[in-house]
Order: structure tokens, then sequence, then C-alpha cells
């Protein structure tokens, strides 16, 4: 019997068909191949049922390949093991079930022989497996494509210019803009801090007076003025104390993208592309996971891994056990690697696999935290000499690291002991005062989110899930509502426009406790506890609640500056559309202007298209004219360098090499400015 594989990616199944042997074919729909269609809507605003139409004729071509090879065919749809997998895989499914022999669904969690093989030989059957998962993707996708299609072309309209409207998307710029907002309102606040420098040993030490910070500038200078002169200190005490620090748990999706943003600089839309390849090469488990537990045979490994590379003393007597707080989360497993070895073998494993230098980085990322996760605390011992100068308390302080324990593998991304060693002090010791120093300090605003930060607020939330941090972030910054600067992110005119619109009009949408509570419905519509339609209802029901100006500012100041022109009161007709319109209409000229007429000369000599005397005496054909030369003169047109700059600051070097994309991409973002 025939026996066929399908996944989504082609690198996938080329991996997968390594393990399988001659028995099966492999077969990848490259992705989602079906989707709602781009130019309508696609949804039934009674029924909610969606159209799912065929991606493109490549995707056709694939699934009639796939079809013609299912015919009394043994089925394993073995698409990603999360929403958007399983939408892919039922899609399949509903393609297959009446061809195949039966369709069964193995999720894979690692691309692993051993893994793949025991996952082929368990698999369910597909018709037995939790539809809940595709009712949820329907919820996500139905509601947000009504929320963007109503939502959007209005708050365009009435903004004034082109905007983009998202369920998900719109409280992630809210929380850019409310913080540059504080940035923008903050007034620093003064303190001072009073530091006495020790002599001990030929060595400067610093104390700090025990009230850290003092606000009051008067009791700052009567303190320093009181201590200016004095040149001896005595110990009052000296307290020792031991400190353990613990590892932090395995990475998931969210604790990823993070770290790869502080420590990598790594966008997260960039981590989870290598970590899609990784996951797809066999280098690391799944990557869309808010599970902390790792797999008590992983665990086996990594111990091992860690008494061969750092010796039993680094082992803890039993293995960690990582919980998560949603017993949901812990059906996956987190990010780890998936082959114990050390890391020059797992450089060697990303040549092999043909994957590049930030593939690598990203794979010692999470190396390095697989195998911490499983080792011993790191030890401290921290000393605090207590010191009278004149009858004032200063605190001399000390760290040293007694045991490595984790941090002999991983010692980033977390608030640092500051280790300095101390010499010997007794009690009752006298020791010299080389200076006493005021220092006055500012208080500092709050700092800019990073797309790390972003990902950790919006999580901490509830807005969104592992599989669409990624992607909010990248649609923000595609959408012109934040760029970069360094690796913080600032909210853009148009992103104070948004946010103070939609504040006035749509305030759910930017509601973060409506948003996290629809991403619960969601979850209860996977568990089979909640209708998909009713998300949506609730959703559409939404939209309709809106005090909606009809007239956008661009149009009625187009008609106020008629009516001036020519003598007209509009008053009474100011709040009806239709009048507007029409009083546009009979009163704007119908002639094109010289400079209209120069543009259109100047492009039909560099097109060689032929303007006819018609044309320049109408507006609307001379409009159309130009349209047409505009897309001729385009085909041979190349981007100026300070054209190429402007598509790199708001991050679409995508369309370097598609010049009218980048044009239009560039006049939007231009005329927003102005």
């Amino acid at each position: 019997m025939k026996k066929i594989v399908i996944v989504e990616s082609p690198k996938k199944a080329k991996e997968i068909s390594h393990f399988l042997g001659k028995d099966f074919v492999v077969k990848a729909t490259v992705g989602h191949f079906k989707d709602l269609p781009e130019k309508d809507i696609g949804v039934d605003l009674e029924s909610y049922e969606p159209k799912f139409v065929i991606k493109s004729q490549k995707h056709r071509q694939m699934l009639s390949e796939i079809k013609k090879l299912a015919e009394n065919a043994e089925v394993y749809i073995a698409t990603d093991p999360d929403r958007e997998g399983y939408a892919i895989g039922y899609f399949m499914y509903e393609e297959l079930k009446g061809k195949a022999k039966n369709v069964k669904r193995p999720e894979f969690h690692e691309i692993t022989k051993d893994h793949i093989i025991q996952k082929i030989k368990n698999a369910p059957e597909f018709d037995k497996t939790n539809f809940g998962l595709f009712n949820a993707f329907l919820g996500r996708r139905v509601g947000d494509r009504i929320v963007g299609y109503i939502l959007s072309p209005i708050a365009s309209k009435e903004i004034g210019g082109r905007f983009s409207v998202g369920r998900v998307q719109s409280p992630a710029v809210r929380l850019i803009v409310e913080r540059e907002i504080e940035i923008q309102n903050f007034k620093p606040a003064t303190y001072y801090i009073i530091t006495a420098d020790i002599s001990k040993e030929n060595n400067i030490y610093t104390a700090i007076y025990e009230k850290q910070k003092i606000e009051n500038k008067e009791e700052a200078q009567r303190i320093f003025k009181d201590l200016e002169n004095v040149k001896e200190a005595i110990v009052e005490s000296i307290e020792k104390k031991k400190l353990k620090r613990s590892p932090k748990p395995p990475f998931t999706t969210s604790t990823l993208q993070q770290t790869a943003n502080s420590v990598l600089k790594f966008p997260p839309e960039k981590t989870m592309i290598l970590a899609q390849d990784l996951f797809e090469s066999g280098l690391i488990t799944y990557h869309r996971t808010d599970s902390t537990r790792i797999s008590e045979q992983a665990i086996k490994g990594i111990r091992e891994l860690i008494k061969t590379e750092f010796s039993q003393e680094y082992l803890p007597s039993k293995p960690r056990i990582y919980k998560s707080k949603n017993t949901q989360a812990d059906a996956h497993e987190a990010i780890r690697i998936t082959n114990f070895v050390n890391l020059d073998k797992q450089r060697e494993l990303v040549k092999e696999k043909g994957l590049s230098e930030d593939h690598f980085k990203l794979l010692k990322l999470i190396y390095e935290r697989s195998v911490a996760s499983q080792m011993e605390d790191a030890v401290f011992e921290r000393t605090n000499v207590i010191l009278d100068i004149k009858g004032y308390k200063f605190i001399l302080s000390g760290t040293v690291i007694i045991f490595k324990g984790y941090k002999a593998v991983y010692d980033i991304e977390e608030e640092e002991e500051n280790l300095s060693l101390l010499p010997p002090f007794k009690k009752n010791e006298k020791v010299e005062v080389e200076k006493i120093n005021i220092d006055e300090k500012f208080t500092k605003p709050p700092a800019r989110y990073t797309e790390g930060s972003l990902v950790k607020k919006l999580e901490e939330l509830g807005i969104g899930r592992p599989s669409t941090y990624a992607t909010i972030i990248k649609t923000i910054k595609e959408r012109g509502y934040v760029v970069k600067e360094g690796n913080a992110l600032k909210p853009t005119e148009d992103a104070f426009h948004l946010i103070e619109y939609l504040n006035n009009k749509y305030n759910w949408v930017i509601d973060y406790d409506f948003t996290k509570k629809m991403e619960q419905f969601l979850d209860k519509v996977e568990e089979n506890k909640k209708d998909w339609k009713e998300f949506v209802r609730q959703l559409h029901e939404k939209t309709k609640l809106r005090t909606q100006a009809l007239i956008s500012k661009k149009m009625l100041d187009y008609a106020l500056d008629l009516a001036k022109k020519y003598g007209k009161s509009i008053d009474d007709i100011l709040d009806d559309p239709k009048k507007i319109r029409e009083f546009i209409d009979n009163h704007s000229s119908k002639t094109p202007s010289e400079k209209q007429i120069e543009y259109a000369k100047a492009l039909a000599e560099k097109t060689g298209l032929k303007l006819t005397e018609r044309e320049l005496s109408d507006k609307n054909l001379l409009k159309k004219f130009i349209d047409k030369a505009k897309k001729e003169n385009l085909k041979n047109y190349q981007l100026s360098e300070k054209q190429k700059n402007v598509l790199i600051k708001y991050g679409r070097e995508d369309l370097i090499d598609k010049p009218a994309e980048a044009l239009k991409f560039i006049k939007t973002k231009l005329s927003r400015r102005r």
C-alpha cells in the first residue's frame, strides 16, 4: 500500500524522507494552500461562513498531484502541531478523505528519526483528533478579516490617508504610542547620592551612604558638609551571606524571541525564520510553544552531556522539572536541542545542514539555555561591611562567586551580581577615608520598547499567542506605525493619529482587557467549550457600534476651499456627505492645471506614448493618460539612494527591486509626514 506523508515545508519533507525509506512518499503543501480571497472580504456577514480559495496556481498543481498520489493510499497529515498547522492539515483532510484509504494525524515535535518513526506508528485517525483547533483558527481568521475589512476603510476615510486596523496589531501600536507619550510627558526628578572613598591595602573601595537616594537637596548638602573633612571610618560590623541562584527554565517562543533580541539583536521575525530552519533540520524541538517542560528522554540526554562536559559536580542529584502555569501548554515541550552533543559538534551539524552563522548563533543560545536548565545553582558570597563615619552609616559591599554552577554555560541576560572582592576587615577597625563625594542624579524616563520587551509586554497582557508575536511586530513596522531607532521602536505620526482616532471612535479595538478576553475565548473554542461563530459575531457587532463621520477631513477641507473661491456658504450641508460630494462635483474644475499638462507632456516624451489634444483639454482623460504613462515609465525606473534609505528606515528592503510598489510606499510615508 502506498504511504503518503504531508508536511508544510519542502525542506522538512526532504529531511523526513531520509528517515522513512522507500515505502513512503513525503510531500509539502508549501505553507497555507488555502486562504480567504485577497480582493474581497470572503465572509458571509449573515452566516459568518468563510469562502476559502486556493492561493495560487502552484498550490493548485501541488494539490492535484497529492490527490492523485492519495488514491487508495494510507495518508499521514503531519503539518505543524498548532492551530495554523492543524488548519492546513484540516483543509488537506477535506480534500483527501474520500480518496485515501485512511487519513491519520501524526504530530512531529522534533525532526529526528526515532521521534518520526514512533509518531507515524502511533498516529491517530484524523477524524478522531481535536477539530477545536480548526474552529479556533476559523474564529481568529474570520474575526480578524471582519475587523480589518470593515474598520480599515472607515479609519482611512475619516483620518485621511491609508490606515490599517487590526484586532491584535492595534493594541500593540497603542502600547508603543502610550510609552512615547509617557516619555514626552516625563519630568526628571533630582536626587543625590553620597559616597565615601575608603583606602585599604593600597586600593580604593566605594562605600554608599545607607540612605541611597536623598531627594532633599538641603539634607544632602548638610550631610556632605558635615562629613567633608572626615578622614576616618570605624568598622561597625561585617555581614557575610551565601546566595544561590537557580537557572532559568528552557525557552518558550516568547522568551526565545526576547533573549535573541536583547543578546543577538535579532528581530522576532528573524528569530522565528531561523528557528523554523533549525526545527526542520532536526536540530531543535518545535519552536512555537508556551511550555517549559522537557521530556524525560531529553533530560537524560542533557544530564549525560553535563556530566561529560562539566563533571558530576555540576549535576544536581535530581533532574530539574519545569511545569507551565497553563497545563494545556504542557502538551508540547519547551524549545530545546535534539542532539545531546557539545557546542563544537552542534556547529558541525549546522554546517552539515547547510545553515548560516546566524543559525548557529541562535542554536548556541538554545543549547546554552537547554543545558543550563539542568545544572546546579550558582553560589555567591556577599559581604557587607557597615562603616560608621561620624555617626553616619555607610555600606561597603563585595560579592564573589564560590561555584559557577549553570553560569559555566549560560551567563547572559540576567541581573548581574556586581562581582568585587573586598580585603579582610575586622570589627572596630579604623580605616582611612580618602574623600567624601556628593553626586547629583536625575531620574530617567521609561525606555522605549524594543522588539523583545514588546513581546514580553504582549505576553503579560495576554495579547496574541506564541505563533503571532513576530507577525504582529512585522506588520506594524511594514505598515509604517513604528520605525526602529537603534534597537528601540519609535511610533510615527500615523501611529498617534490612528490611536487617537480609535480611542475616540472604536475604543474596544485597543482595549487590552477585551483583546485578552477574546484570546481566552479562542482558547475555549480550541477546547470545544465555545462556538467560533459566537467569537466572530461579537467582533462583528462591535464594528457596528460607531459614531462615524462619513465625510473625511480631506474632502471637507477641499469643499471649504471651493466655497471660499466661489464666495458660497456651505454651512447648512457640512453634515450631509451626499450634498458635499455634489457641491464638489459642481464646482471643481474640469480643465487640467498647467502643472498637470506639463507633467503629462514630460511623461509622453519619456515613454513615447501619444498625447492627444482631447486628453490635454479634459482633466479626467489626462489623469488616465498620466496613470498609463507612469506605469510605462516605471518599467525601467531605478530607485535613488535616498529612496532606498527611506525603504530601509521603514524596514521595507523587500521593495528595493520593486520600483512601482516602492514609490507608492514612499509617497504614502512622505505625504503622511507632511
